[in-house]
């Protein structure tokens, strides 16, 4: 049997990953001395303390080591089981994912036999998530492995990422994103920036706006001039602590793509960490 998954990074949890025929990869946080394993956010969670424990940058981001994906990953080769790994751009994680790339050699030495692969998406959320999605259902058709990867190759290096944030201060204190609180400076300080990360997994300010509704819906005229085919993919708004923004961004992109399903889906506690507050983030098919 071939197993798909997906890291935390790539928003997807509970019900839509087994709609989609996915698999959820560890990940870790820290909040003080507690390890917590993200699984997804859980109804009785009281999720306004998760956002002022995610103000107060409490919760830490643990990279997990070579040794730890390589027996996460050992099990269902030990079950005689096969996997397929589809990672956010390795450009953003800690290491250049080096623990994770040295955890797969790992893999196809002891078990040369067996597949088990390692892509990178170059990309974030649910472009990460719509590739492995749309991958797993080109195999499930075809059952051909070659052709999903195939498919996978015409989709990757695509997707690009634009993110409305609610104040500077989360720049200056994320632990990616600092260097561009340069950008901002005497009265531009209370504007509302608007990231890009690219396929090379850089990270730009692509705008700023004086109001953060008006920064969420900015991204719409954005995916609009330079998404490809925009209206041939389904797509999601991720949102952490704005659901009235992503609500209006979600009607004004209905009115163009009435057919395919768009989603409002949460950030992963992850991102949230890393972006440090209220923020609306889209994926796109990307003319860029």
């Amino acid at each position: 049997m071939l197993k798909f998954y997906i890291d935390a990074f790539a928003d997807m949890f509970g019900e839509e990953l087994k709609e989609n025929n996915l698999n959820l990869a560890p990940s870790k946080l820290q909040k003080n001395s507690k390890i917590i394993d993200f699984q997804g956010y859980k109804e009785k969670e009281d999720f306004s303390k998760i956002l002022q424990d995610i103000k107060k940058h409490k919760y830490t981001i643990i990279p997990l080591t070579s040794d730890e994906w390589f027996e996460f990953f050992k099990k269902d080769l030990d079950n005689n089981d096969e996997i397929i790994f589809f990672s956010v751009s390795l450009k953003l994680l800690h290491d250049q994912g080096k623990a994770l790339k040295s955890a797969f050699a790992k893999l196809n030495k002891t078990y040369p036999k067996q597949k088990a692969i390692l892509i990178d998406t170059l990309t974030v959320s649910r472009g990460t998530s719509k590739i492995a999605s749309l991958t797993q259902l080109v195999y499930q058709k075809s059952q051909d492995l070659d052709q999903a990867l195939d498919f996978a190759d015409t989709l990757i290096g695509k997707f690009v990422s634009v993110i409305a944030l609610d104040n500077v201060q989360s720049l200056k204190n994320s632990p990616l994103l600092s260097h561009l609180a340069e950008n901002f400076t005497g009265t531009s300080l209370n504007m509302k920036p608007i990231i890009s990360i690219n396929t090379d997994g850089k990270f730009s300010i692509l705008d700023k706006e004086k109001g953060f509704k008006s920064a969420v819906l900015k991204l719409y005229g954005t995916a609009k001039k330079n998404g490809r085919n925009i209206a041939d993919y389904a797509f999601s708004i991720v949102n952490f602590n704005a659901d009235n923004e992503s609500q209006a961004l979600y009607d004004k992109f209905r009115q163009i793509v009435n057919e395919n399903e768009i989603k409002i889906v949460p950030l992963s506690l992850n991102n949230a960490s890393i972006l440090g507050g209220k923020c609306v983030s889209i994926t796109f098919h990307s003319k860029f």
